[in-house]
C-alpha cells in the first residue's frame, strides 16, 4: 500500500488540534497562560506548522487569543462577558427546544435519547469527587448542538455553535468548581423528555431553567476565580 503523505499530514494536524484543545479544557493550560510555540511543539512531538494551524483553529473557537508580536494566550474567563453569552444562549436554547418539538423526526428523538443514556451512564460511573469533566462537558454541549440541528435552521445552528464555542472554558470551570452532583443530568433529562413528548411549553421552560442555573453558578465561579487570582494560583 502506497504511503499517503497528505492523509498522514491531516492526521497529525487533527491530533495536534485535539490534544491542544484537551490541554486547555482539562486545565493543563490555564486561563491567561501565554503559550510558547516552541515548548508546545516539543511537548506534543510535532513541528510548528500543525501547531500553528491548531492554534488558529482554536482562536476561531474562542479558546485562545492571538496578538501580533506576542503570540497566543489561553483565553481569560471574563465573567461579565460569559454572563452576556449565557443570556444569548438561553434565548437560543429555548428557541431550539421549542422548534424541535414541532419538527423532530423519530430518528431525531432517538439521537437525543442516546445522548441522555450516555449522560446517565457517566453519572453512574462518578465516584466521590472523581468526575470526567471533559466528558461531562462534551456530552452537555453535544445535546444542545443536536437539538439545534434538529430544527434544520442553518442560522440557529451556526450561531449556537459559535456561542457554545466561546462558552466552553467557562462551562468547564462550572463543572470542575461547582458541586454539580448530577452534572446537570436532571435538567437535560427534563429538556429531552419534553421534546420527546412534543410539549413545546415544557421544553422551552426546561431549557430556560437549565441556563438560569448556569447563570447562578457563574456568580460562584467568579468568587473562586477572584480567590485563586488573589492567592496567585491563576
Amino acid at each position: 500500500m502506497a504511503y499517503d503523505k497528505t492523509e498522514a499530514d491531516q492526521s497529525v494536524r487533527e491530533k495536534t488540534y485535539r490534544e491542544l484543545k484537551s490541554m486547555i479544557l482539562s486545565g493543563r493550560l490555564r486561563p491567561s497562560e501565554r503559550l510558547s510555540e516552541t515548548r508546545l511543539a516539543e511537548r506534543l512531538g510535532v513541528s510548528r506548522t500543525p501547531l500553528r494551524e491548531a492554534l488558529m483553529k482554536l482562536e476561531k473557537e474562542g479558546l485562545v487569543v492571538g496578538q501580533r508580536n506576542i503570540g497566543y494566550t489561553v483565553v481569560d474567563v471574563d465573567l461579565p462577558t460569559v454572563r452576556n453569552l449565557l443570556v444569548v444562549r438561553q434565548a437560543l436554547d429555548v428557541c431550539a427546544a421549542e422548534l424541535a418539538c414541532e419538527v423532530a423526526t423519530d430518528e431525531d428523538l432517538d439521537r437525543i435519547g442516546a445522548i441522555v443514556e450516555e449522560m446517565e451512564a457517566l453519572n453512574l460511573s462518578i465516584v466521590g469527587n472523581s468526575v470526567d469533566a471533559a466528558r461531562v462537558l462534551e456530552l452537555g454541549l453535544r445535546i444542545h448542538i443536536v437539538i439545534a440541528e434538529i430544527t434544520r435552521n442553518d442560522v440557529l445552528i451556526r450561531v449556537t455553535e459559535q456561542i457554545y464555542g466561546q462558552l466552553q472554558l467557562a462551562l468547564l470551570l462550572e463543572i470542575l468548581w461547582i458541586d454539580l452532583k448530577d452534572s446537570g443530568l436532571e435538567e437535560h433529562q427534563a429538556i429531552a423528555n419534553a421534546i420527546r413528548a412534543r410539549d413545546r411549553a415544557a421544553a422551552g421552560h426546561a431549557a430556560r431553567l437549565h441556563v438560569q442555573q448556569s447563570l447562578e453558578n457563574m456568580a460562584k465561579v467568579q468568587e473562586l476565580l477572584d480567590l485563586r487570582r488573589a492567592s496567585g494560583i491563576l
